[in-house]
């Protein structure tokens, strides 16, 4: 008669790679991740104790603050620092089971990893991908490369790519 009740889930990292910017914060546990569709609003994503790093080769301090509200527009990736299966959009991003070897330029950046697809040989508007480094593209940038288990990434911002 009466069930158990969900526990919430625990804030995590989530670092939000722009094309200009690596933001790092912390979301709410039941924070949906996801990428803006054309033609669909959509609010920002909500950060606290946040971290923000610019990253061209321009010298740009790095700035902090208490909260930011991040938009999805330019958004390359979402970087989650929590176990993939934690994370309520899991249930989703599973069903991506056709996978990309290769390096994928996307926006300033090059990103190998295994992008996974619903159906073979066809993009969709953000997919996730697996066992991911990413650098940039631009000489003397400042903030290094990412390595990283899981990210979602934007393929709005995907210019092509090479199979491994």
């Amino acid at each position: 008669m009466f069930g158990k009740k969900k526990q919430p889930s625990l804030p995590y990292v989530l670092q939000v790679l722009t094309t200009e910017y690596l933001i790092e914060g912390t979301v709410d546990g039941d924070t949906h991740l996801y990428l803006p569709k054309p033609g669909v609003g959509m609010g920002p994503l909500d950060l606290t104790c946040v971290r923000i790093q610019a990253t061209s080769p321009l010298d740009i301090p790095t700035r902090t603050c208490a909260r930011f509200m991040v938009m999805g527009n330019n958004a390359v990736a979402l970087i989650p620092q929590i176990e993939i299966t934690s994370i309520a959009m899991y249930e989703v991003w599973k069903e991506y089971k056709k996978p990309l070897l290769g390096v994928f330029y996307v926006g300033p950046y090059i990103m190998q990893g295994k992008l996974m697809s619903l159906v073979e040989k066809t993009l969709q508007s953000d997919m996730p991908m697996y066992d991911v480094h990413i650098t940039s593209q631009f000489p003397g940038a400042h903030w290094g490369e990412i390595y990283a288990p899981f990210a979602l990434v934007n393929i709005c911002w995907l210019h092509g790519y090479e199979l491994s």
